[in-house]
């Protein structure tokens, strides 16, 4: 696993931004058009259980985008859309949500062998998802939290969380973060920042100063380049989702000649 968490450090070196997962969007198709432009393209989320299929399945019913991945053929399509990824010339994450580490595992097995970075959902806030303990909610159950990334740890892959701020107390949210920061590598972390048009880059600064041997990526709000320098003074790369999707990516064109 060092060989891989190098990879990704050595990435910082070159290129700062990331291209966030974006449910029923960022499979491999979408990210191979962006070739040379991101240091981590993140695949999914991705529903790898029965229990979570069910809930893409409902939020899909009332209008919002899901990946519905038959999983009796889950592994073949997971592997072909990693190796479609690769084809923009980044490191590949994969994005996922599960309810039962059991059922999931061999779905990660084959995750952990051809991704770069696994990267769990502590962030979704769909209430399909939450009502199941799952998503932002796994960041007050953190005993669920611990028993998952006890089980991916096995894998030998670096682990990134996804979350989000402000939805528990930046210090509620560190302390929780505490008990399971032998199994992560990075953060993947949504300033959000209720009530605001801007990211919480306080709530960021605080929680990079306290996990500064973690790999730290800032979410939110990206779609300049004033925007991905002020929040890159907090972290090690900033990810962007809604800018790509609007078309403003000549800013992360001339963001990479920077470094």
């Amino acid at each position: 696993m060092a060989d891989k968490i190098n990879k990704i450090l050595e990435m910082n070196n070159s290129k700062k931004v990331v291209l966030a997962p974006m449910a029923g969007i960022t499979d491999g198709e979408f990210c191979k058009q962006f070739k040379n432009m991101f240091a981590i393209t993140t695949l999914g989320g991705y529903n790898i259980d029965l229990t979570t299929y069910k809930a893409g399945l409902k939020i899909e019913q009332r209008g919002r985008k899901e990946f519905l991945i038959d999983l009796n053929n889950f592994n073949e399509y997971i592997v072909d859309q990693i190796k479609k990824a690769r084809e923009s010339n980044s490191l590949v994450s994969v994005n996922v949500r599960f309810f039962d580490i059991e059922e999931a595992y061999g779905r990660l097995e084959v995750i952990a062998k051809h991704a770069d970075i696994v990267e769990v959902n502590c962030h979704c806030r769909q209430r399909e998802i939450t009502s199941l303990g799952l998503g932002q909610e796994l960041m007050r159950d953190v005993k669920r939290l611990e028993r998952f990334l006890e089980e991916i740890g096995s894998l030998n892959v670096p682990i990134f969380l996804k979350i989000r701020l402000n939805y528990i107390p930046i210090d509620k949210l560190i302390k929780n973060l505490d008990v399971v920061k032998d199994y992560f590598t990075g953060l993947h972390v949504d300033c959000f920042y209720p009530g605001k048009p801007y990211a919480d880059l306080s709530s960021l600064k605080i929680l990079s100063d306290h996990f500064k041997d973690k790999v730290i990526i800032g979410n939110n709000s990206v779609d300049s380049l004033e925007k991905a320098l002020e929040m890159l003074k907090y972290a090690d790369f900033v990810s962007v989702a809604r800018a790509v999707l609007n078309g403003k990516i000549d800013w992360i064109k001339e963001f990479n000649k920077m470094f």
